[in-house]
């Protein structure tokens, strides 16, 4: 079961975020090439920044702005 599915952009790249109540955690989604990893376990984030940071790091990206 998972909740609202909400975009962002890091670095300009595209990503969906969604949080999943089952596996207990927070998930993203590289549009372009399909990637899902967990961006947060044991927990959920919904705020745009705390993302993006989140995002940035699972990914290893150079920044976190848009």
């Amino acid at each position: 079961m998972t909740g609202t599915v909400r975009t962002t952009t890091v670095n300009g790249v595209t990503f969906e975020v969604w949080s999943d109540f089952i596996a207990r955690g927070t998930f993203a989604k590289n549009i372009q090439t399909g990637e899902t990893k967990k961006i947060q376990g044991s927990g959920y984030i919904h705020k745009d920044l705390t993302v993006r940071k989140a995002i940035a790091l699972i990914f290893q990206m150079p920044t976190f702005r848009k």
